[in-house]
């Protein structure tokens, strides 16, 4: 063995001759070029790592700031989208309520003529009855010619066009068979009952006439175009819930028109 061996040096399980001036020169050369050799490797290897090593540190601090930036911007974008959202509301609901107001402007506009009307109606055919009273009396000259009891006004021409008139003891009832009350149940929401004329008034099977505001329950009077589509008309509505027929009664003015009672659709597609 090597290690018994006078003329042989040992390192590492490198062997080196042993000479009469040392150690053989050509093996001390041979191994030490290898070993600048491994250690240049090594160097180099040390500095490829430590390279790595910042160019991953780098990419660490971009995506940290990248995430930073990417937060700040979502923040943004959802600050935007909120203001966004809140002022497409808003404009929505003032649109709405600009839209109810001038709706119930026009409504009262309509009552305040409807009952003129009905008051200078009232009064003609009060007088025209106490003359018809009046020449109803026996007259012992000239055979007269006979007048009419009262004579049609224009707003009694087309109420009688397109109704029927029952007469009773004690007042004329007009049934209006076209015109129908929609009477809409609480709670009231006046944006959803100003969608529903909104749709009504672009169907072809009805027209809208009028509407009745009330605190509680406000009537909508729609005028038939089509018989018996109203009902079918009105289930197809994204803002009416329930429908009821009632029974028809006489108004104020003697006037009976069909009803029917509608409860508004709680979560409505708008």
């Amino acid at each position: 063995m090597a290690g018994n061996n006078p003329n042989i040096f040992t390192i590492n399980d490198h062997e080196f001759n042993i000479t009469q001036k040392g150690l053989d020169p050509e093996q001390v050369k041979v191994f030490i070029e290898k070993l600048l050799e491994e250690n240049s490797r090594y160097t180099a290897e040390l500095a490829r790592m430590k390279e790595q090593a910042e160019h991953l540190d780098s990419l660490k601090k971009l995506a940290d700031a990248t995430v930073m930036e990417a937060d700040k911007l979502a923040a943004r974008l959802k600050e935007e989208a909120v203001a966004k959202a809140k002022a497409e509301s808003d404009s929505l609901i003032a649109k709405a309520e600009e839209k109810a107001r001038k709706v119930y402007e026009q409504i009262y506009r309509q009552l305040n003529t409807l009952k003129q009307q009905v008051n200078s109606l009232d009064k003609d055919f009060d007088f025209k009855s106490e003359g018809a009273a009046v020449t109803a009396e026996p007259v012992m000259t000239a055979p007269v010619k006979e007048t009419p009891v009262r004579e049609q006004s224009d707003f009694m021409a087309k109420a009688v066009d397109t109704s029927d008139i029952l007469e009773s003891d004690t007042r004329e009832l007009i049934v209006r068979d076209k015109e129908i009350e929609l009477e809409i149940l609480p709670p009231v929401d006046a944006v959803k009952i100003t969608k529903i004329m909104d749709q009504l008034e672009n169907a072809s099977e009805v027209e809208v006439v009028e509407l009745i505001p009330r605190p509680n329950h406000p009537v909508i009077i729609v005028y038939e175009n089509k018989p018996n589509s109203l009902l079918d008309v009105l289930r197809k509505l994204s803002m009416v819930g329930k429908v009821n027929e009632i029974p028809a009664s006489p108004n104020g003015s003697g006037i009976v028109r069909r009803k029917y009672e509608i409860s508004l659709a709680a979560n409505a597609v708008k």
